[in-house]
């Protein structure tokens, strides 16, 4: 079992610590906050319920889909009814197309139209395409809130090692300046000591403001609006697996990204549009019907045969373009080069994704590497300090030694924090282009 903090000088120091954990607060506070215990599950879970901008995608999935519906609603019986009425002097002409009537009634109902149909399928991809959007935002959000309260959990890991380092080189700063007043060093020891010993400081100042803003930054992720500090909790990233390769990890990134889908299905909506321009020069097939109610006040027996009170039409409008070839010409060109258009990003993005895919994949093995240095490096400290503390029971080394061996271990503890962060950024990155961010954190 390592011993290391049973010796009076160490229990001295880590004293100072827990006093100088209990009288300072973390946030520069005038009174600690309350503490409120916070898993990563819990984090990106309320990150979710609470973000805002998803109000901006859900309206544009909203808006698609309620211009698909306005579409395929003229495939169905349109009906109006409203009346006519007029006075008339001498031939009854027309209202709006119609003749006076007291009442009528007209329907109307799309049969056979190419260009509505492609219309009515593109603003369907288009819904899909927005679905997709909002879909990667949610990713996005989820490793926003991974990556910040992994950053705060170093952080607040990190603050109590440098505390430690702090009052350590303290300890060593007020020894050397002892041994420069006694003759035994030069003083230009004492001051690197205190340029040490205010390097640290400054470095746990700059810490704890850092702690201060990620704590905000994950309590208004969360939506969390009491004025409380989040107590974070241990989190092991899921590592990558050994049989996993650039190759395939771009196979899952072209499976499940929902950025790349979400452009898969913008240029199949470009596609339909084109289509769409295309069946303009198709001809529309419409069934409408007119009912109406006419008076004789309109002179209606004066100018014709026989005046009939109910009047009604039913039949089938058949509209044949004839010629609109410059018009035509424009509208197809411009869907043609919108559709080039999402082609072309979209060939970009998969690009994107496969350079991605290996940089990360390079990244990954090149931090495992350093992370294993690390644990080695933070071994080899401990049982120096192990080894220079019993030879300080023996009085064989000064506390001195002792204390330059403490603050060594406590520098290669922050140097594996941080090689632990590095690490679990860059698998939550590659969970969020994997499309595996939301149902792999734990």
């Amino acid at each position: 079992m390592n011993n290391r903090f049973h010796h009076p000088v160490l229990v001295c120091v880590m004293a100072v610590i827990l006093f100088l954990g209990t009288s300072i607060p973390a946030h520069s506070q005038s009174a600690p906050p309350d503490i409120r215990p916070l898993s990563l599950s819990q984090a990106v879970t309320l990150a979710l319920q609470n973000a805002r901008n998803f109000r901006l995608s859900q309206a544009g999935i909203a808006r698609a889909e309620a211009e698909r519906q306005q579409i395929a609603a003229l495939f169905r019986p349109q009906v109006f009814t409203g009346t006519g009425l007029a006075a008339t002097k001498g031939f009854p002409l027309s209202i709006e197309g119609s003749a006076p009537s007291i009442f009528q009634l007209s329907t109307n109902q799309s049969l056979f139209d190419r260009n509505l149909s492609n219309l009515e399928k593109q603003a369907g991809k288009m819904r899909d395409a927005a679905a997709q959007s909002l879909e990667e935002k949610r990713d996005d959000i989820a490793a926003l809130t991974a990556s910040v309260y992994l950053d705060l959990d170093r952080s607040l890991r990190a603050i109590t090692f440098l505390r430690f380092q702090s009052v350590s080189l303290s300890f060593i700063e007020e020894m050397l300046q002892q041994r420069v007043e006694e003759g035994l060093e030069p003083p230009l020891e004492s001051a690197r000591a205190a340029l040490e010993t205010a390097r640290i400081n400054s470095n746990v100042v700059m810490l704890e403001n850092r702690i201060a803003q990620l704590d905000f930054q994950l309590r208004d992720l969360a939506g969390i609006t009491e004025p409380v500090s989040i107590e974070t909790q241990a989190v092991n990233i899921p590592p990558l697996e050994p049989e996993q390769s650039p190759d395939r990890l771009y196979a899952l990134a072209r499976e499940r990204h929902p950025g790349l889908a979400a452009l898969e299905e913008e240029v199949r909506a470009r596609e339909f549009q084109v289509r769409s321009e295309q069946g303009t020069r198709w001809p529309r097939v419409n069934l409408v019907g007119q009912y109406g109610l006419f008076s004789d006040i309109n002179n209606f027996s004066d100018y014709f045969r026989r005046f009939e009170r109910h009047n009604a039409t039913f039949g089938i409008s058949v509209m044949v373009p004839v010629y609109e070839r410059e018009r035509y010409s424009a509208r197809l060109s411009k869907a043609e080069a919108d559709l080039e258009d999402a082609r072309a990003r979209l060939e970009e993005t998969r690009s994107a994704l496969s350079r991605r895919a290996h940089e990360l994949w390079a990244q990954l093995r090149q931090q495992d590497a350093a992370l294993e240095v690390a644990r080695l490096e933070l071994t080899v400290a401990q049982e120096s300090l192990d080894a220079t503390q019993a030879l300080y029971e023996e009085g064989k080394v000064s506390r001195l030694a002792l204390q330059q061996d403490a603050a060594a271990e406590t520098r290669f503890h922050i140097a594996l924090l941080d090689a632990e962060f590095q690490s679990s950024q860059s698998r939550i990155e590659l969970l969020r282009l994997t499309g595996q961010i939301r149902t792999t954190l734990p």
